[in-house]
């Protein structure tokens, strides 16, 4: 290998190392997403990341059933799970829904389940396959710098193997911050109760929702809820979500941000590898 082509492959293991490991401190981090609520009465802000929602809270230290004191500021992260079922099992699921984060599945009722919400389970996929194809692109360039390969099929693999591996974590980080910014306020959909006056004018008399509980209400009581009402309510809890709530993306996003830079640069740099190779072979 020519000296340009060994400064090439230092520098792009260099940048594929800081990459990958701003990635995997991106997908173990809770805090992709930060929501706060900007009216009274103020809220602990509540993170929201792949795997985790973590909130700030007060604890109170008990020995015996004797209070000693109040840890402050103590972070309690539990699993992003959400209560799904369907419209049938609305009267059954509707009243635990907060329950999925400290309730073992086999302790819920039939019917209803906690499961990571699409938009979550998508960023989850592109993420690991992320990683996985930075960690084959780099162990590729790394062979490349050691090895000679024998025959046609090596040199191949090892010429256009680290180009298409960090092009496909390149795509697929990409598409991981574009879903982001799509469902950057999902989870205040799912994750705080609103009353509704479309449904009830009873002021007294308000019944809390969140996405997903409205929309199976709706369902369920279809004679009495027209489709026209059902649009309007979810739209007065789109509202009043943004007016109380604001999101904005946590340093975990930000990570990403960078080592997805830093995957479009190792790509600029394996095509001048590529080419400055078959140069060498002419």
């Amino acid at each position: 290998m020519q000296v340009r082509g060994v400064v090439l492959v230092t520098l792009a293991l260099f940048l594929g190392i800081a990459a990958l490991v701003l990635h995997l401190l991106a997908m173990c981090s809770p805090r992709w997403k930060i929501t706060k609520r900007d009216r009274s009465p103020t809220m602990a802000p509540v993170s929201y990341g792949l795997w985790q929602r973590c909130e700030n809270t007060n604890i109170t230290i008990m020995k015996q059933g004797i209070p000693l004191g109040i840890r402050p500021n103590v972070q309690i992260c539990r699993p992003n799970l959400y209560m799904r079922y369907s419209p049938d099992d609305f009267d059954t699921c509707y009243h635990i829904r907060r329950n999925c984060p400290v309730t073992e599945p086999e302790q819920l009722s039939a019917g209803c389940s906690c499961r990571y919400l699409p938009s979550t389970k998508g960023l989850q996929w592109l993420t690991v396959l992320a990683a996985i194809f930075l960690v084959i692109g780099l162990l590729l360039l790394y062979l490349k710098t050691i090895t000679s390969p024998q025959n046609d099929s090596a040199v191949l693999v090892l010429s256009f193997g680290p180009f298409i591996c960090f092009l496909l974590a390149l795509l697929l980080m990409s598409t991981a911050l574009i879903l982001v910014g799509a469902y950057l306020r999902r989870d205040t959909y799912e994750d705080y109760t609103f009353p509704l006056r479309t449904i009830s004018n009873d002021p007294n008399d308000l019944q809390g929702f969140d996405l997903h509980s409205l929309r199976n209400y709706a369902k369920h009581y279809e004679s009495k809820i027209s489709h026209e009402k059902y649009v309007a309510a979810e739209q007065e809890l789109r509202t009043d979500a943004n007016e109380h709530f604001h999101t904005r993306i946590g340093w975990a996003t930000g990570f990403e941000i960078i080592a997805t830079v830093l995957v479009f640069f190792v790509t600029a740099l394996t095509i001048l590898l590529l080419m400055a190779s078959r140069s060498d072979d002419v």
